[in-house]
């Protein structure tokens, strides 16, 4: 066998390479994964200096509160804080319990409807999650005191209290 001299080119066989690759990237991308990323609307709690004049301020509504939302491993409970007398908003406040182990999100839905009937120029809630609670619940406790489903085929809702703010027990 005759030794070739080194100023013979080589050549390479290079399909079966680019088949390769040709079936290797439409491979790639059917599996990668691709999200979708959303945005919920929410606020936290601003620290504020205090010390205001009370006569400085404007006077306020009292048809306007602002509905505090805690969400505990038992379930949901509702209180409220405003300008009216301390008898009124413990009428207001109250608890939902769990159904057989799972939150009740059409009952607080309702709950925050009639709050939201009564005082109409309410838009504020505070979401006070415990330690220990799944963010799907928060996120599912929010929509609920947020809107109302009226009519799902047409999808249809009504606006709650579309200003949450999510804050943590003190």
């Amino acid at each position: 066998m005759p030794r070739r001299s080194e100023e013979d080119p080589v050549h390479l066989n290079m399909v079966p390479v680019m088949n390769l690759f040709l079936a290797m990237i439409p491979f790639l991308l059917m599996c990668a994964a691709f999200f979708q990323v959303s945005v919920i609307n929410a606020s936290v709690p601003a620290l504020s200096e205090g010390g205001a004049d009370p006569a400085d301020e404007p006077k306020k509504e009292l048809k306007k509160i602002t509905l505090n939302l805690q969400i505990a491993k038992s379930g949901f409970v509702l209180s409220a804080q405003g300008d009216q007398p301390p008898d009124e908003l413990q009428k207001i406040g109250g608890t939902i319990p769990k159904e057989q182990g799972k939150y009740d999100f059409e009952k607080l839905a309702e709950r925050c409807k009639k709050i939201h009937d009564k005082y109409n120029k309410s838009d504020t809630v505070i979401i006070l999650p415990e330690k220990d609670i799944l963010y799907d619940v928060v996120v599912h406790a929010m929509d609920a005191a947020r809107e109302r489903i009226l009519d799902k085929r047409l999808d249809t809702r009504e606006h709650l209290f579309t200003n949450a703010v999510v804050s943590s027990i003190l």
